[in-house]
């Protein structure tokens, strides 16, 4: 219920604050069109009288054929004042200007800078207009992709079909095994292994051997921890038959982010069996059999696991994952984490990239749609310090001449202990444009 609320929270001022920024933009450019004209009007209105000034019978003749000198275009009047100051000039030279004539003179020279400074407002209004309704498309365009996410709320890795067998009315056989299992020695250590895999869908080794000592109380480095896992992977003879087994197809070599690729496990048809029975409901979806659908290879989904892992740490609410975006020219744009910032409250969307080579037109298109839906606000997680600095490049390259903000950092450097000079965060690399 807590959830619910904050979420609720959350998107309600999301919309509140974008709706008061779009009728705030709205509001003001409405009121910048309406000083542009009528300082266009003024100043139409003061070339109609000096035109008048300069040649009343022309204004009566216009009068007469009922096309008054106010309908005529500023071009027309301004060259219709220069013909006639022209013809002023050229009486002047010969003889002494009145008094008169020189005083027409100064009001002409104030007239022409007022005008000359009308339309450089003018000009100015019409820049910021066009600043103006470019924020609101952006903001706008933000707000589509938050109202989208949040639509989509319940998180991928939730399964809604999860039930409790025991209100279900099935009834469970217990095989022999269970029971033998049930009494041995090593019971209370293995069990946990099932329970974390089964109540959490985590896949990677590490992350259950952490979540098992939390469980336990005992320090990470205790060996037990370890050797229960090891116990489940094979058919211990009389006791039970192997719980857990290692997903194939995951390269073993040493991963760029540093040491080797984790191990990645599920629970076997047999561990499901016990999860249930432990449990009395059905387990999670393992993690990684959920995400490699939706990512190029083992190696991108497993650094996705991992920067769930770390933002988890850091405070950050997750959203969702691989959650699909539809943008303005109706393609559509699957950002890798939606998270909850919690600094600012608000919802990003977050890209992680290995540092591996790709076509560099994709690239372009994929920050751009990134730049479209996160409001000009760029989160990418990358492998490693070569691969953030790359990512980097790619992001200036691509949108050149636009204002944004983008916040980097890579896996390598944050399990080294690094951490952004100014505020300690987790985002290494933060450069603001806006």
């Amino acid at each position: 219920m807590v959830d619910f609320t904050l979420e609720e929270f959350q998107r309600n001022q999301s919309i509140r604050i974008s709706r008061d920024i779009i009728g705030q933009s709205e509001e003001h450019e409405q009121k910048m069109q309406t000083n542009a004209q009528k300082s266009w009007e003024n100043a139409h209105k003061q070339l109609v009288a000096l035109l008048r000034f300069l040649d009343q019978d022309y204004d009566e003749s216009c009068e007469k054929a009922t096309r008054p000198l106010e309908s005529f275009s500023d071009d027309d009047l301004a060259y219709l004042i220069h013909v006639r100051l022209r013809a002023m000039q050229g009486n002047a030279s010969i003889k002494k200007m009145p008094d008169e004539a020189i005083q027409l003179k100064h009001s002409l020279k104030e007239l022409s800078q007022k005008y000359a400074d009308l339309e450089q407002t003018f000009l100015a209004a019409q820049d910021l207009n066009k600043k103006l309704l470019a924020e609101k498309s952006a903001l706008e365009a933000h707000l589509y992709a938050i109202r989208q996410i949040q639509k989509g709320s319940a998180l991928p890795n939730s399964d809604p079909q999860n039930f409790k067998v025991e209100d279900s009315g099935t009834v469970i056989p217990i095989p022999d095994w269970i029971r033998i299992w049930q009494s041995s020695k090593v019971f209370e250590k293995t069990s946990t292994v099932i329970l974390v895999m089964g109540d959490m869908g985590i896949a990677l080794r590490p992350s259950i051997l952490k979540m098992m000592a939390k469980r336990l109380s005992l320090p990470i480095e205790n060996h037990s921890l370890d050797e229960a896992v090891n116990r489940l992977l094979i058919d211990e003879e009389n006791v039970h038959p192997n719980l857990i087994e290692k997903i194939e197809g995951v390269p073993e070599q040493g991963s760029s982010s540093g040491g080797n690729n984790p191990d990645v496990l599920r629970l076997t048809k047999e561990g499901n069996l016990a999860y249930r029975v432990l449990a009395r409901q059905d387990p999670k979806q393992n993690e990684y059999d959920r995400l490699i659908r939706c990512h190029s290879s083992p190696e991108h989904t497993i650094l996705n696991i991992q920067v769930v892992e770390v933002l988890v740490e850091a405070g950050y609410l997750i959203k969702g994952q691989v959650q699909e975006i539809q943008i303005s020219d109706g393609s559509t744009f699957i950002p890798d984490i939606s998270a909850i910032d919690p600094t600012t409250g608000e919802l990003i969307f977050i890209e992680v990239e290995r540092d591996v080579h790709k076509d560099k037109m994709t690239r372009k298109q994929k920050w751009i749609n990134l730049f479209e839906v996160s409001n000009g606000n760029l989160y990418v997680f990358c492998d490693n310090l070569t691969g953030q600095r790359a990512i980097q490049g790619e992001i200036n390259l691509s949108l050149g001449g636009l204002r944004y903000n983008s916040f980097l950092t890579n896996l390598h450097g944050l399990r080294n202990g690094k951490r952004f000079e100014k505020d300690g965060g987790i985002w290494l690399s933060v450069r603001r444009g806006k």
